[in-house]
């Protein structure tokens, strides 16, 4: 169900704004972040890809966190991926 979604894992594309993302479901995907970044102003610190590349497991896989209140939800994730992925959302 996407409302439980948590991440296990983050692993930061090298060059790219994409993640390599794994949910508790055992589901990985590469999500490209480019365009959420570009729609989300509170995000705009996150073209420098050096800070970028510090992406880590939030807090009890809730989200994606870069510190400094930067942290996409597991569930936005988990919606990107799916979109991204052409997959159906369910929940």
């Amino acid at each position: 169900m996407i409302s439980k979604a948590k991440i296990s894992s983050v692993k930061p594309v090298p060059g790219k704004h994409a993640l390599q993302v794994e949910f508790d479901n055992g589901k990985r995907y590469d999500v490209d972040l480019r365009e959420h970044i570009r729609q989300f102003l509170v995000l705009r610190l996150l073209k420098d890809l050096s800070l970028f590349g510090t992406a880590q497991v939030g807090e009890w896989g809730f989200g994606v966190s870069w510190g400094d209140n930067l942290e996409p939800a597991a569930v936005t994730l988990y919606r990107l991926a799916l979109e991204q992925a052409d997959e159906v959302m369910t929940g």
